[in-house]
């Protein structure tokens, strides 16, 4: 089934290269969208972190003041820089939330009108439930991960159970999250959840499998550029685009691959 998916995804691309170019410029937008986004984001909120160990650094903790005396004359400086921080970082979260939303969401529903034509009611649909599903699993991510981090900091000790757990829960949620991404067009979106989890468990080792050969294509891509990213430019050009075709190739492999189990269910 794997190799009929294979065969299938080559013959897909191979019959439409204009629309594959173009979901591949909308890769290359995507990754824009998200390095300026970490860009304008990511510094800013590092500067106030930064000015925030500037000044405790300059604090005279070898005197005993009291509570005051120890956070310094300003303390909240401490506390503004904190709340700063936390602002540009939810502003990350927020925009790159968005951007998925829109731009991923787009090539999403282009990759899948390849396999399963649409007329523009259907492939707006398409978009709405993508954006749906989306918000569902993020919230999902929030309640479950961010608060049990959040606790877990507070009462960690010595222990590193509370992120190994985290760290379990995160996989198997993008786990489930890609499998529904995948059948956002082959039911309604009530029936999704149930047919997530059947083909999430039932079929979970063609799932797998199907995951270890895209993270397998991006890892091998990834590691080229490392190692050619000192090297001849028009080298490394052509690996950073083999680097995007990848995404273009694997996403239209997976929504095959899964869309192919839905028919043993």
């Amino acid at each position: 089934m794997i190799k009929t998916s294979l065969e299938k995804t080559l013959l897909i691309i191979k019959q439409n290269k204009l629309k594959v170019f173009f979901i591949f410029f909308l890769q290359i937008i995507f990754f824009i969208a998200l390095s300026l986004i970490v860009y304008n984001t990511i510094i800013p909120s590092m500067q106030y972190a930064k000015e925030a160990m500037d000044y405790y650094d300059k604090i005279n903790v070898t005197e005993d003041t009291g509570m005051f005396g120890y956070l310094g004359e300003n303390p909240l400086v401490i506390y503004q820089s904190y709340k700063n921080m936390m602002y540009y970082l939810k502003m990350m979260v927020l925009y790159s939330v968005l951007a998925f939303i829109v731009i991923n969401g787009l090539i999403w529903a282009i990759t899948d009108n390849l396999i399963n034509k649409k007329n523009r009611k259907q492939f707006l649909h398409y978009l709405t439930n993508f954006g749906i599903l989306t918000i569902i699993f993020i919230a999902i991510l929030y309640l479950t991960i961010f608060k049990t981090l959040k606790s877990s900091l507070v009462d960690i000790g010595n222990s590193l159970l509370p992120f190994v757990g985290i760290l379990i829960l995160f996989i198997v949620l993008i786990y489930f999250l890609f499998i529904g991404l995948a059948l956002i067009d082959k039911r309604k979106p009530k029936e999704i959840p149930k047919l997530i989890l059947k083909i999430g468990i039932l079929k979970f080792p063609y799932v797998i499998l199907t995951y270890l050969i895209n993270f397998a294509i991006i890892l091998l891509l990834s590691y080229l550029i490392f190692l050619t990213i000192e090297s001849n430019m028009i080298l490394l050009s052509i690996i950073l685009i083999l680097f995007v075709l990848s995404f273009v190739f694997t996403r239209l492999f997976l929504i095959i691959s899964i869309n192919n189990l839905t028919k043993k269910i």
